[in-house]
């Protein structure tokens, strides 16, 4: 009895981790969502962070030796928040405001790790472009959305795992370029000092099913 058991074990524990290699090897669809927290930068003024989401879906295709491209479409929201700020003087030179802006984006992870057969840990780089479709300014610069640009791109840095059909993952990223577009040399501060800073970078956390 005791080495039926065994053995019975042994061929279930063989048959899951067969199962889990093949998750592994083959091109896989799923959804993904999870938390996205950005900020900015106005000149030397550091910005609140805000805490929305992202949810979209991916596709994980092995390339062979432990590289593999996750290509996802994804509706991303990112933004920033600043409580009024002065200089030593108590001038006002920034307003309080919050922003947020919400992206049709495709990020390509180009992944790399070990199959593990059990699980694949992985650390990846993503370029990412995305298509602006809806803004809601608050406060002082609510008229931020009529300034941004309407396609925005970057680059993360991050690293994930995966376990048999659930995947997870946190990355950091940076938006390149300048989101602003035209001349807003005649707007209020806010605005103009907004153009000069280096905004919407983050990190996200995302959570992955499989199928």
């Amino acid at each position: 009895m005791k080495k039926f058991f065994v053995a019975a074990m042994a061929a279930v524990l063989a048959f899951s981790l067969n199962v889990s290699a093949q998750h592994y090897n083959n091109a896989r669809f799923g959804i993904t969502g999870g938390l996205t927290s950005a900020s900015g930068k106005i000149k030397d003024v550091d910005t609140k962070s805000i805490s929305q989401y992202h949810a979209g879906i991916a596709l994980e295709i092995p390339m062979g030796a432990g590289f593999a491209i996750q290509p996802e479409v994804i509706y991303q929201v990112k933004g920033m928040s600043l409580d009024k700020w002065g200089d030593a003087t108590g001038k006002d030179i920034t307003g309080s405001f919050e922003t947020k802006v919400g992206y049709i984006e495709v990020p390509v992870q180009i992944q790399w790790g070990p199959d593990l057969v059990a699980f694949r840990p992985y650390g990846f780089v993503e370029p990412f472009v995305g298509y602006k479709i809806s803004d809601i300014s608050e406060g002082e610069a609510k008229d931020l959305g009529t300034y941004l640009q309407t396609v925005e791109y970057g680059m993360s840095l991050g690293a994930g795992l995966d376990i048999s059909h659930f995947q997870l993952s946190a990355k950091y990223f940076w938006n390149f370029g300048n989101i602003y577009k035209g001349d807003i040399s005649e707007t209020g501060n806010t605005i103009k000092n907004l153009k000069d800073g280096n905004n919407f970078n983050g990190f996200a956390v995302s959570v992955a099913i499989f199928f």
